[in-house]
């Protein structure tokens, strides 16, 4: 259920004290974030590590979720298409939305929260924030990823299926997809976004980030 108006100026205010870094997979946005947090005293908010748990309770009510934590690797990850995957990702960052909401309106307000994934998208984020420079949205290049990808052995899981290299294959397609969905939705926002082609250290790209965020950072 969409919140009204009414209810969206109540949570842009209960949520100004978030930044948000979105974007897609491989991006450096988990290291950038652990940086600014561990400088500025930040709470950190990690969407990838409530995937499971919000996805079990989306199954609860729902057997389009429950089949999807039921179905193997195989299913997933080598007969499914890319396209599908992107969109049944989508469709979950959208769903699972008010998880993530009522997750950070638990988190203290005393302190500000850095809040990244790759879920956390332009078309979600937008309406509850105040400002520009309350968020911002990285994406790779095609050759940072795939580097980042075979440097980290990403997926792990590829080995467990019949034929790992569909399964790798199938994940960049969705990520190259879903990056291409996220620049469409920041400049359709009128939202900041970046591309990572890894000519920046990660330091360098968090003090780039600290000076985006600027005097809304400094408030802590």
């Amino acid at each position: 259920m969409n919140p009204v108006p009414a209810q969206m100026g109540q949570l842009r205010q209960d949520l100004s004290h978030v930044l948000w870094i979105g974007g897609a997979t491989d991006a450096g946005k988990s290291t950038v974030a652990l940086l600014l947090a561990r400088c500025h005293g930040l709470q950190l908010y990690n969407y990838d590590r409530t995937d499971l748990p919000h996805h079990q309770l989306l199954a609860e009510r729902s057997e389009e979720y429950r089949r999807f934590l039921d179905a193997t690797l195989e299913e997933n990850w080598v007969l499914s298409q890319p396209e599908t995957l992107v969109q049944r990702a989508i469709q979950s960052f959208r769903d699972r939305w008010p998880l993530v909401i009522n997750d950070l309106l638990a988190l203290s307000r005393d302190t500000i929260v850095l809040a990244e994934g790759f879920g956390l998208l332009p078309e979600l984020v937008a309406p509850m924030i105040e400002s520009k420079h309350q968020a911002i949205w990285l994406v790779p290049s095609y050759d940072f990823k795939l580097a980042s990808m075979k440097r980290r052995n990403k997926p792990s899981f590829a080995s467990k299926t019949s034929d790992p290299e569909r399964a790798r294959d199938n994940l960049l397609k969705r990520d190259m997809l879903l990056a291409e969905n996220v620049k469409l939705q920041a400049q359709a926002y009128g939202q900041a976004i970046y591309e990572v082609n890894g000519t920046r250290s990660a330091e360098e790209f968090a003090t780039m980030l600290e000076e985006y965020f600027g005097p809304l950072l400094y408030k802590s």
